[in-house]
């Protein structure tokens, strides 16, 4: 938990301590007019002319990058402050160049190079109670994105290992389903094969109780084949008559009493 201080100074804005560079440049003397009545779109008009006229001046840089820096267009203002910190022997104005510079890597939440810049501000004017105050509070901000970038760095280990825990549970569960699986194909392969037995099994009892079936209907007696068809039909017509019956049994009698016939 943050004490009252830490969390006053973390609240409080950043201190500009600006001085505009004076010139005789009469756009530059609009343009720092125009800033003192809170005119910055104006004073950046004045300031771009002045610019086009002494690219290689520090200190008109330094003005310029303070209006766009008021008009919220950091990134801009930065690139202007780093032209000022460049060129020139005004210590000073170097120094305030480089606290502004540390402003706007802040607004961009820039911390770590914000802290190097108001070091280099300090380093040149020791004094400067604004840089000094900017750097407790550039510090303190960059303690914060670090514990948020290794909370963040902490948070994706975790959800690497919850989901790594996910796949495992994953693959787990569908091992177990198909061995599951694998044994009800093995259950229903085994009742298959029983239901093939049985049906065989009954399929050749069937077989066997025709079989025997057949085997014990009588079968049906074939007539002599050497008997003569006249003799067949005789028998039948004498069985139906008996009076014809006893006749021809006493002519085949009579027959045999006879004498037999010459064969010469």
């Amino acid at each position: 938990m943050r004490s009252p201080a830490v969390a006053l100074i973390a609240a409080l804005p950043l201190l500009f301590g600006f001085k505009m560079f004076e010139s005789r440049n009469s756009e530059v003397e609009k343009g720092n007019a125009a800033m003192q009545a809170g005119k910055a779109e104006e004073a950046l008009a004045h300031y771009d002319k002045a610019v086009a006229k002494l690219p290689a001046e520090p200190g008109v840089h330094l003005d310029r990058g303070s209006a766009l820096y008021a008009l919220s267009r950091f990134d801009e203002a930065r690139q202007e402050f780093l032209r000022a910190t460049e060129g020139g022997q005004d210590q000073t104005l170097k120094a305030s160049a480089f606290r502004n510079l540390g402003n706007a890597l802040s607004k961009l939440d820039k911390h770590k190079d914000a802290v190097e810049a108001y070091k280099r501000a300090l380093a040149l004017n020791p004094a400067d109670k604004a840089a000094k105050w900017n750097l407790e509070i550039a510090l303190r901000k960059q303690k914060e994105e670090e514990k948020k970038q290794q909370d963040d760095k902490d948070k994706n280990k975790d959800d690497k290992k919850d989901d790594k825990k996910d796949d495992k549970n994953k693959d787990d569960k569908n091992k177990d389903d198909k061995n599951k699986d694998d044994k009800k194909d093995d259950k229903n392969k085994d009742k298959n094969k029983d239901k093939d037995k049985d049906q065989k099994k009954d399929q050749n009892k069937d077989d066997q109780q025709k079989q025997d079936k057949q085997e014990k209907q009588p079968q049906p007696q074939k007539a002599p084949e050497n008997q003569p068809e006249r003799i067949q039909e005789m028998l039948k017509n004498l069985e139906a008559n008996p009076k014809d019956l006893e006749r021809e049994r006493a002519r085949l009698r009579a027959v045999r009493r006879g004498p037999p016939a010459r064969d010469w």
